[in-house]
């Protein structure tokens, strides 16, 4: 039954229902009388009762020194739904002025590492959306690196097939160092291989105060872990930098002796 769905879904319980279905079809009722109806304890008709004038779908009047109840116009239920949205909306605005305090807590409230595991592809979808929002409220360069081997590339981003684009769109930079093929050029992008080889069946990004492993065992099945520690990130980056230079003055070096060979 439609009713009953949308009365849960406005927070009401199976007593609360019971009785309010009772007095919208029942007319003028006591307490005494919905007990009967209803087959609830009388205290548990009570709860019921206050909680539903408490949101305004019942009334109560005396009759000969006698409480009795009565269901309002139904109207009052879209009333009460309208009145629920615009405190969400009020919600949602006081949580959003306290996002700024709260993530200066969250950022900054131990010396200890911080470690988050994610399973399956849902989770590798959740470290993807934390990579681009977490660069996208970077202050600084907004450069992320990323070491890329195969076997995970070829999934990781099957949840979340427009990661590119919304990198690009919200201008966020990515240096890749490749195990393996090149990827496809992108904007925004720079790659180079360091291996042609295979490589570990794990993919890494380098961001902000982060870093998060991706990695497929046997069956294929996704695991995620992000390390949270500006530290460890910091020392990520420094190792990543010095394979790019590297493998920058590596590809120079050919060139040149091509070059003195025909001279």
């Amino acid at each position: 039954m439609e009713i009953l769905f949308i009365l849960r879904q406005l927070g009401f319980n199976d007593k609360e229902i019971r009785v309010y279905l009772t007095l919208i079809s029942g007319g003028v009722c006591s307490a005494r009388q919905l007990a009967k109806d209803t087959g609830l304890a009388k205290n548990a008709v009570n709860d019921a009762l206050k909680s539903l004038q408490s949101s305004h779908l019942i009334g109560v009047f005396l009759k000969h020194k006698k409480q009795f109840f009565v269901a309002e116009n139904p109207e009052k239920l879209a009333e009460l739904v309208e009145q629920r949205e615009q405190g969400m909306v009020e919600l949602k605005r006081r949580v959003n002025e306290l996002l700024p305090e709260l993530k200066s807590i969250y950022a900054y409230g131990g010396d200890k590492p911080s470690v988050k595991y994610y399973e399956g592809m849902k989770g590798v979808e959740i470290i993807l959306k934390d990579v681009l929002t977490t660069m996208s409220e970077s202050s600084g360069n907004r450069l992320y690196r990323v070491f890329s081997s195969p076997r995970p590339r070829q999934f990781i981003f099957n949840n979340f097939p427009n990661f590119t684009k919304e990198r690009i769109a919200r201008d966020i930079r990515v240096h890749i160092l490749v195990m393996g093929e090149d990827r496809p050029n992108r904007p925004l992008m720079e790659q180079k291989t360091i291996s042609t080889k295979e490589g570990a069946p794990t993919y890494s990004f380098i961001y902000g105060a982060k870093i998060a492993f991706i990695s497929l065992d046997d069956d294929d099945t996704a695991t995620g872990v992000i390390i949270e520690d500006s530290r460890i990130a910091e020392t990520q980056r420094i190792i990543f930098d010095h394979i790019w230079n590297l493998s920058a003055e590596k590809r120079r070096i050919p060139i040149e002796a091509t070059i003195e060979e025909h001279l």
